[in-house]
C-alpha cells in the first residue's frame, strides 16, 4: 500500500511537502487536460523523486464528453496510467465544526443524482477511448451509487474507495474491499461521526482495522486522506490537516506491518 497526498497541479509547494512529509506518491488534481499540462503534472512530480499514482478529476458534462476522451488520449501518451473521476453529489453550502470548532464538511446521506444509468451513459464512451490509451478508469463513487455496490462494481473499470461515503450508504468498508477485489484502485481516507466529516482518528470509521483488511488484501495502490478538516491558520489547501493525516495513517500502517496484524 502506498501513502499518498492529493496535491494540485502547478503548486510546487505542495510537490515539496509531500516529499518533506515522506509520502509514497502524489494523486495530481487538474483542470486542463492540454498535453502540456498533463506532460508537465508528470514531470514536475518526477522533478520532485515523487510517484505520480494518477490524476483526479471533475465528472465532465454531457457536452464536454468528447473532450474528456480525448484527454485521456493525450494522458496515455503522457505516461499517466490512472485515472479517477469524481462522482459525488456535490457538498450542502452549509459548513458545520468539528472537534474544536475545526470547519467540516456535511456528509450526504441520502441517495442523489447523477445515477447508474448516467454513469453508464459516461462509461460507453469514456471506458473504450481509456482502454484505447492505456489508461485505467477509476470512480469515485457517492452515496447514491454505493447503495447499490454490486451494480457500481459490475460498472465500473476500477473503483476510487470514499470510506465516508461508503458509511453513508450504510455500507461496510470491509465488505466491500473484498467484493472489489482487483477493481479496487485508490482508497480515499476519511472519517465521520453524526453525519458530518471528522478527524481522521475519531468517528464511526476504524482507520486501523480498514488498513488490516486492506494490507490482507494485498492492496497495492494509493490510500490518500480526503481534504481535511479546517485547522487553525491553516491554509486552504491544508498544511497542517494533511500532515496530521498523513503521520496518522503512517503510524497505523507501521504498526500492522511489525505486528503482522
Amino acid at each position: 500500500m502506498e501513502l499518498a497526498l492529493t496535491v494540485q497541479h502547478g503548486q510546487d509547494d505542495q510537490l515539496i511537502f509531500a516529499q518533506q512529509l515522506g509520502a509514497d506518491s502524489v494523486v495530481v488534481a487538474v483542470e486542463n487536460w492540454d498535453a502540456a499540462t498533463l506532460k508537465a503534472a508528470r514531470n514536475r512530480v518526477e522533478r520532485s523523486q515523487l510517484k505520480l499514482a494518477g490524476l483526479e478529476v471533475c465528472r465532465p458534462p454531457a457536452a464536454g464528453l468528447a473532450e474528456f476522451c480525448e484527454g485521456l488520449g493525450r494522458a496515455g501518451e503522457a505516461g499517466i496510467g490512472l485515472i479517477s473521476v469524481d462522482w459525488r453529489a456535490a457538498a450542502a453550502p452549509v459548513q458545520p465544526v468539528g472537534r474544536g470548532k475545526a470547519l467540516v464538511a456535511p456528509v450526504p446521506m441520502v441517495a442523489a443524482a447523477p445515477t447508474l444509468e448516467t454513469l453508464a451513459q459516461f462509461l460507453t464512451q469514456a471506458g473504450p477511448a481509456a482502454r484505447a490509451a492505456g489508461v485505467r478508469l477509476a470512480c469515485r463513487a457517492g452515496v447514491g451509487f454505493l447503495r447499490e455496490p454490486q451494480q457500481l462494481l459490475e460498472l465500473v473499470p476500477a473503483l476510487d474507495l470514499d470510506l465516508v461515503e461508503v458509511a453513508g450508504a450504510g455500507k461496510g468498508a470491509e465488505d466491500l474491499i473484498g467484493a472489489a477485489g482487483a477493481k479496487l484502485a485508490m482508497v480515499h481516507a476519511n472519517n465521520l461521526r453524526q453525519q458530518q466529516q471528522a478527524f481522521l482518528d475519531e468517528g464511526e470509521i476504524s482507520l486501523p482495522r480498514v488498513m488490516q483488511v486492506l494490507v490482507r488484501a494485498g492492496f497495492a495502490g494509493p490510500m490518500r486522506a480526503a481534504l481535511p478538516p479546517g485547522m487553525v491558520e491553516d491554509t486552504d489547501w491544508g498544511h497542517k490537516g494533511r500532515a496530521f493525516d498523513l503521520g496518522y495513517l503512517r503510524a497505523i500502517l507501521q504498526v500492522i506491518e511489525r505486528t503482522g496484524k
